[in-house]
């Protein structure tokens, strides 16, 4: 079978796929983690190292870097269109950051960033790239809810029902976004960044208003 190709003859299953494997890693990176008696941080960089891995061997097996938005924009004011993402971060760091350690900050840069990648790579790269050929409306609609609907996994990490719920519906509507954005320009590795950057900002700032970060069990 030609790997390449798997995702157009059967663009639902891959997109099943990649969901299934998305939460298998972070209920096996769970596991360890409880056996570890490793902290929820531990937990997020376990899963998603592993998840970046995968998803870089997915996309260069399939030769789908440039395809899935990992280039340059097709013209420089295309990428004035992912200002908005990058607004909550104001927000963010209203209330100031406070780092205990260099090491800590080291930790969290490489967990946050891998999280962005991962995420933006499944969801908005290979889920959404397969199904546009369905339907754009479809496309946002069902990859927006997997990753909302991915998020419930954060009972995992001690969140409440409630918080949880919040959280679930507020990556449905982030998801829909940034889906509308990179099928509207083609462009992803901004969004990786925004996505990272709000993460990050969301783990280092002192209490106050945050908008909740989007990583999954984040």
């Amino acid at each position: 079978m030609n790997r390449s190709r798997f995702s157009e003859r059967h663009t639902y299953w891959f997109v099943v796929l990649m969901e299934v494997m998305v939460i298998l890693v972070y209920l096996l990176a769970g596991t360890v983690a409880h056996f570890m008696k490793l902290s929820n941080l531990g937990l997020y960089g376990i899963a998603n190292l592993a998840l970046t891995i995968l998803a870089v061997l997915i996309i260069t097996v399939m030769r789908a870097w440039k395809v899935i938005g990992f280039r340059p924009a097709d013209k420089p004011k295309d990428l004035l269109y992912y200002i908005v993402p990058f607004l909550p971060l104001a927000i963010n760091l209203i209330p100031g950051v406070e780092v205990s350690s260099l090491l800590g900050l080291a930790e969290v840069i490489a967990i946050t960033l891998m999280v962005g990648f991962v995420e933006e790579a499944f969801f908005r790269g290979l889920m959404l790239n397969a199904l546009k050929r369905r339907g754009l409306w479809r496309a946002a609609i069902v990859t927006s809810i997997l990753f909302g609907l991915t998020h419930a996994m954060n009972v995992i990490a001690g969140k409440s029902v409630a918080e949880d719920m919040a959280q679930i519906f507020y990556a449905m509507a982030i998801g829909f976004a940034y889906a509308a954005l990179v099928l509207k320009k083609g462009v992803i590795w901004p969004l990786v960044l925004a996505h990272f950057l709000i993460d990050f900002t969301n783990f280092i700032q002192k209490p106050g208003f945050t908008f909740p970060p989007f990583g999954t069990c984040s």
